[in-house]
C-alpha cells in the first residue's frame, strides 16, 4: 500500500494508486483503497438498493447488495466494488472504458463509510465564505455545481460540489471533499476556468480538477447556513425559513441505508442540525445570466 499524502470526507486516503483529488492535511482516520481488488460473485440475495443512472450518456442500472464485511455495489457494465465501513477498505474494479477511474471512488463507496463512521450525508454543494461553509442543497439538476463554480470565480473555495459531509459534533461542520467540479457540457464554455484543471470531457459530464492552490486543507470548516436551492422566474430571492419546515426537504436529500436503525439516526441527525444551523430558500432563474446577483445575494446575507 502506497501513502499517498492527502485527504477527503475527513479520511488520510491511501492507495496502491496516485489519487489526484486529494486535499492537503486534514485526514485522521485512514481509508485504504485497493485498486483491482478480487470481488465475491453476485450476491444471491435482493438488492438493498437498485437505481438508474446516467453514464457517459447511456442508462445504466445500478445495484448496491450487502456482504460479509459491508457491501458489494455493481454498475451494469461499469465499476464494481467491495466496501468494508469497518475496516474502511475499498477495493475497486474501474469502468474499464473509464479513463479517470477515481471518478468512482469518491461517490457512494466513500459516502458508504463516512456515514457509518457517524457523519451525514447530504445532497449539497458548499462553499467556504469567511471561514465558513453554506451548503446549497438540492436534487440533481438544479444548479449546485454551476453555482459552486460561480463561487469559485469570485475567489471562494468549493469544499464540495454534489455530496456533502457533514459532522455534527462538536458543532456541525463539513469535511470538505475532493477537489473535483463535475458541469454539465451546456455549462463549459470550451476552457477551463481559471484555478481548475479538464480532467474528463464526457458526453454527459466535463471533470475539472481544483489546482492545488484553491483546494485547501481538508480540515473540518463549520456551517454557517443551508440554503435549498429553488428555480423562480422573478429574481433572485433568499429568505431565511424554521428549521422544522426544512426538514422533509432534507430528508429527501439526505442518504441512508433501508432499516429501522438507518431511518432513526438519519432522523436524528436531521433534527439536531436543524437546530443549530439556519435554513434558507434561495429562489433563482436557472440562468447563466443571474449567477453574479446570486453570488451577490448570499454573500450579502452570509459574508459578514
Amino acid at each position: 500500500m502506497v501513502s499517498i499524502p492527502g485527504s477527503a470526507y475527513g479520511f488520510l486516503v491511501r492507495s496502491s494508486q496516485p489519487l489526484r483529488f486529494l486535499r492537503r492535511g486534514g485526514g485522521v482516520e485512514t481509508l485504504d483503497v485497493h485498486l483491482n481488488g478480487e470481488l465475491t460473485d453476485l450476491p444471491n440475495d435482493l438488492p438493498l438498493l437498485e437505481w438508474d443512472l446516467r453514464d457517459d450518456g447511456r442508462d445504466v442500472r445500478a445495484r448496491l447488495y450487502r456482504h460479509a464485511h459491508g457491501y458489494q455495489l455493481r454498475i451494469a457494465g461499469g465499476m464494481t466494488c467491495l466496501v468494508d465501513p469497518r475496516a474502511r477498505t475499498i477495493d475497486l474494479k474501474p469502468d474499464p472504458a473509464a479513463n479517470v477511474w477515481e471518478l468512482g471512488l469518491f461517490g457512494l463507496p466513500a459516502l458508504l463509510c463516512f456515514t457509518y463512521r457517524g457523519d451525514l450525508a447530504l445532497h449539497a454543494a458548499a462553499v467556504e465564505v469567511n471561514d465558513g461553509a453554506v451548503l446549497f442543497a438540492a436534487p440533481g439538476h438544479h444548479g449546485k455545481t454551476t453555482l459552486a463554480l460561480a463561487f469559485h470565480r469570485s475567489g471562494h473555495r468549493v469544499l464540495s460540489e454534489d455530496l456533502a459531509c457533514c459532522r455534527l459534533t462538536p458543532e456541525p461542520a463539513i469535511l470538505p471533499g475532493p477537489a473535483l467540479l463535475r458541469l454539465r457540457p451546456d455549462m463549459y464554455d470550451g476552457a477551463a476556468p481559471a484555478g481548475t484543471r479538464l480532467v474528463s470531457a464526457r458526453r454527459d459530464r466535463i471533470y475539472l480538477e481544483l489546482d492545488e492552490a484553491r483546494r485547501g486543507a481538508g480540515a473540518p470548516v463549520p456551517i454557517r447556513a443551508i440554503v435549498l436551492l429553488q428555480e423562480s422566474t422573478d429574481g433572485v430571492r433568499l429568505q431565511q425559513i424554521g428549521g422544522v419546515n426544512a426538514l422533509p426537504d432534507l430528508w429527501a436529500l439526505s442518504f441512508r441505508i433501508p432499516g429501522d436503525h438507518s431511518l432513526r439516526r438519519n432522523f436524528t441527525q436531521l433534527t439536531d442540525l436543524l437546530t443549530k444551523v439556519p435554513v434558507w430558500n434561495l429562489r433563482r432563474p436557472l440562468s447563466r445570466a443571474s449567477l453574479d446577483l446570486t453570488v451577490a445575494r448570499v454573500l450579502e446575507a452570509f459574508g459578514s
